[in-house]
């Protein structure tokens, strides 16, 4: 059994996806106490988990009982969170993007390694049964050599009520393209197994009012072997639209492509041999419960990991903020690959 400890609910995805996973993994993983700031909010999960309640960070890394901590607090709190919890000798999963800077996120990455814990980056998308199913095919060479991968993820702001600190630029880290990239540029490297060479970026503020930064956002350029890449990641979706948005792949090689459309439907089609096939591989998305199993699985059982690491969390983030400089500089950035 897993100890687990929440280090805050202000992001959306604390309650909107961990929490409900969580749930059903009382077996394996034990939701032992929760720190928020504001009691009030964190009371009905403290019941239904018959959880601790702890009023400080502090108090929390201080339970010699919790072994892990999930980090889902505000965007510009995780690099001090991270390193609190790295430093008190915890496991860590920590929300996306685990730093609103590459220099923050190298002082993650620092504290991690200097601490000898486990970090996993919340990436649910990994544990996507097509997403799993595409990467198989592509690892037995069934589409040959990848010449071009291209993903979008629009999604809705955490519309409707989202938090004032994601409307707000410096706080969020950026807008869409912080929020969203990170994702998707995640899978394009699990994938191909290529880092980014560059990037370019075109990005606008067109569709939220109340927000400082880009809500629409594109990012294109060259992985290291050549093979081109191309990222929609915006806020185009709006909080009254039926599904609060998609995360699709299409995947060109040298025998054969593949597109998927993994929440709106789980279909995936291959296209190889002159024959197009649609496979529907799993209807049941589980991908944020994966994280935690996967962990489980590693700390009980040896079996190697498959959630993105800290090393993975960080090279999402040097695409990103290569791609805001790339919008000053109107022109291809280089992305630094920090060791």
């Amino acid at each position: 059994m897993v100890n687990l400890g929440i280090l805050s609910l202000d992001h959306p995805h604390s309650r909107g996806n961990h929490i409900p996973a969580l749930r059903y993994m009382g077996d394996i993983i034990k939701v032992a106490a929760i720190y928020n700031d504001d009691e009030a909010v964190a009371a009905p999960y403290i019941k239904s988990f018959g959880a601790n309640y702890y009023n400080s960070r502090e108090q929390l890394l201080n339970d010699p009982e919790i072994d892990a901590v999930l980090i889902t607090s505000k965007n510009y709190s995780h690099a001090d969170d991270c390193v609190a919890v790295a430093e008190a000798g915890k496991d860590i999963f920590c929300d996306k993007p685990i730093a609103i800077s590459v220099a923050e996120g190298l002082r993650i990455k620092a504290a991690v390694e200097k601490a000898g814990v486990l970090f996993l980056t919340t990436f649910p998308v990994r544990f996507n049964p097509a997403v799993s199913a595409l990467k198989k095919r592509i690892d037995n060479g069934e589409l040959g050599e990848i010449t071009a991968i291209m993903a979008t993820n629009h999604g809705s702001m955490y519309e409707p009520g989202a938090p004032d600190w994601v409307k707000n630029s410096k706080l969020n880290g950026g807008g869409c393209l912080i929020d969203h990239c990170v994702h998707v540029a995640d899978i394009i490297r699990w994938l191909t197994g290529q880092e980014f060479r560059d990037v370019q970026a075109l990005a606008s503020h067109a569709l939220h009012e109340d927000i400082d930064g880009e809500d629409l956002a594109f990012v294109q350029g060259h992985l290291e072997n050549g093979s081109i890449y191309q990222i929609d990641a915006s806020w185009s979706r709006r909080g009254c639209d039926k599904m609060w948005g998609d995360v699709t792949f299409r995947v060109v090689g040298t025998k054969g492509s593949a597109s998927l459309d993994i929440y709106n439907n789980q279909r995936m089609e291959v296209h190889t041999n002159g024959r197009m096939r649609t496979l529907y591989p799993n209807n049941i998305v589980r991908e944020h419960g994966e994280i935690f199993y996967d962990y489980w699985k590693h700390k009980e059982q040896g079996a190697e990991l498959k959630g993105a690491n800290v090393v993975d969390g960080l090279r999402t983030v040097e695409l990103a903020y290569a791609a805001y400089d790339s919008l000053k500089t109107k022109g291809f950035v280089k992305v630094i690959k920090n060791k």
